[in-house]
């Protein structure tokens, strides 16, 4: 009579409980849900810093263009709005490059949140394209003091006698509608050079492209 023998069980083969097979789950789980937050973190906070840098980058070459060229400018003219957008001009007698008569145009779109700029030879209609120069722009044109641009007449200004016509340019620019308190800001004075207290306030817009 052949009798079978029975082995000893190995506990080292055993396999997992219900609850173990949970609790492991649930450790996956929140290893994955750390992981995942420190991931987005960083991935808001790189946006957030590059968001800065743009606005940094964006200010810079506003103020490095206004710089070059108001300061040629025999006339600037006061601002105005037209729709959801605040314009102002100004007239460069001679043009560094082709050596004839221009005029600039810059203008804030309050919707979009953006500076943009464009060129004509004087006197014609036939425009450049509208350039982006700043975008998320944050002024809150509600606010008088927030306003993008003002123009100081030269001559006598409330016991200020200025012999020359003077640009104010204050732009707020960040992160919009994150909320973030970073960004940037160009608050600054040009002069131009080439005006006088006969320069006018209607350079460009008479026989020019107007404001749209």
């Amino acid at each position: 009579m052949v009798r079978a023998q029975v082995q000893p069980r190995d506990d080292s083969e055993d396999g997992m409980s219900l609850v173990e097979l949970i609790i492991s789950m649930a450790i996956l789980v929140l290893l994955l849900g750390v992981t995942l937050t420190a991931v987005a973190g960083m991935s808001k906070s790189t946006v957030r810093s590059q968001a800065v840098a743009d606005a940094s980058d964006q200010l810079r070459t506003t103020y490095q263009r206004l710089d070059k060229e108001v300061r040629y400018a025999s006339s600037v003219n006061q601002p105005g709005v037209v729709g959801n957008s605040i314009y102002f001009e100004y007239l460069i007698d001679s043009n560094i490059a082709t050596g004839t008569p221009e005029c600039v145009q810059w203008r804030d779109v309050a919707d979009k949140g953006e500076l943009q700029r464009r060129t004509w030879p004087n006197g014609t209609t036939k425009a450049s394209a509208w350039q982006t120069m700043i975008t998320r722009l944050r002024n809150d044109l509600s606010q008088v003091e927030q306003q993008p641009f003002r123009v100081q007449r030269a001559g006598n200004n409330n016991g200020k006698v200025t012999s020359k016509q003077q640009l104010d340019i204050f732009l707020d620019t960040g992160l919009g509608a994150d909320a973030d308190p970073r960004g940037g800001q160009l608050d600054v004075t040009f002069v131009a050079q080439n005006s006088s207290t006969n320069s006018p306030y209607t350079v460009c817009l008479i026989g020019g492209m107007n404001r749209p």
